[in-house]
């Protein structure tokens, strides 16, 4: 009998080859530096970071000092990592320990950090209304900046994807007046652009850029580079039948077929992480044994391991039992299928369930 379990395969030379492309299109002068926050949004951030690290990459983001820490592991003390959020005055001595940079995002967190040492990153909101230090603020914390070790002046744009929103500007103008008064006191580096901001061009690129999207095969729009796919996912056929005019297919029957149809149920779900608005919209794709890929529709709810798809259309040795079905793959990549969601691609790539798949790393194109 055939293995039914659902695969996962992340393609390292991928994330490797978007980041080169990162580094060939910004200056000389502009660091790209790596986002491995949330396990590299879930490809796993100890390989990643390793294998950005022997492709030249020094400078990595996190969300927690858990993941930094996790990662210091396999990266040498020359690579720079980066702490984004949380910090209270039990983190220092693990700060020096590890030899990590701490993001400070209030005068709370400064007034704890001054005067230890430590190495700091100073985030400003300009206008995205998350974390940061805010404008009004700016004032409270020229004082006390001479003597203190700060790596670089950052912020984040909120509408970078949208070239023609004003606020890009209007966050960029923000973000120089705040840099003018800390230059008055200190030269410090900046950074303002993750991977939308870089595509707008090289006033927008500053010191360094936070490629974190486009290193995993996410598209920014607009964008004058294509982002390798990194991620497929792949199950099997586990049934094919037919079903008649009238017959309902799922939980609530919110599909049903008004012409005789032929189904395939698949082993996969939503506690794979196919999410269940999936039903009725989303993509399986099957290939012939001379590579031709044919498209069929998810039919009715995606249970919690299983989806059927209408494969009428299709020919019957690409659709039999222990047949191969693709979820994601080059040709319906993350981008498509958060396209067909109505959300953003970083949420169905952070999604995905590592753990009820079997994951495969591979190295090639």
């Amino acid at each position: 009998m055939f293995n039914c379990y659902p695969s996962i395969n992340i393609n390292i030379t991928a994330v490797r080859d978007n980041y080169l492309a990162i580094k060939d299109y910004v200056s000389n002068n502009t660091v790209v530096s790596a986002v491995v926050k949330a396990n590299a949004y879930g490809l796993n951030a100890k390989i990643i970071s390793d294998s950005l690290y022997d492709a030249g990459c020094r400078d990595f983001w996190v969300a927690y000092l858990k993941e930094a820490i996790d990662i210091r592991t396999v990266l040498p003390n020359d690579a720079n990592i980066y702490v984004l959020q949380g910090f209270d005055k039990d983190d220092i001595d693990l700060l020096k320990q590890y030899r990590l940079t701490q993001v400070i995002n209030s005068i709370e967190e400064f007034n704890i950090a001054k005067g230890n040492g430590l190495d700091l990153v100073l985030f400003f909101d300009t206008g995205l209304s998350r974390l940061g230090i805010r404008p009004d603020d700016v004032d409270l914390l020229l004082p006390d900046l001479k003597d203190e070790k700060i790596s670089y002046a950052m912020s984040h744009l909120a509408c970078a994807e949208d070239i023609y929103s004003p606020y890009n500007l209007k966050q960029k103008q923000v973000f120089e007046e705040i840099l003018s008064k800390i230059m008055d006191i200190k030269k410090v580096k900046a950074s303002l652009s993750a991977s939308g901001g870089t595509f707008l061009g090289p006033e927008y690129q500053y010191d360094m850029v936070r490629i974190g999207a486009f290193l995993y095969g996410i598209q920014p729009s607009p964008s004058v580079l294509q982002a390798k796919n990194v991620v497929s996912v792949k199950t099997q056929v586990l049934q094919r039948y037919s079903i008649q005019p009238g017959d309902g297919v799922g939980y609530g029957f919110t599909f049903k077929a008004n012409r005789n149809t032929k189904v395939a149920i698949v082993s996969i779900g939503y506690s794979d992480g196919i999410h269940r608005k999936l039903s009725n919209i989303g993509k399986v794709l099957f290939y012939s044994n001379t590579g031709e890929c044919y498209k069929s529709q998810i039919l009715g709810n995606i249970s919690m391991d299983l989806l059927a798809c209408d494969v009428t259309t299709i020919p019957d040795e690409c659709t039999c039992v222990g047949h191969e079905a693709v979820l994601l793959d080059d040709n319906y990549t993350i981008n498509d299928m958060a396209a067909e969601l109505g959300t953003v691609t970083c949420e169905v790539l952070t999604s995905l369930n590592y753990n009820s798949m079997r994951v495969h790393i591979t190295y090639n194109t």
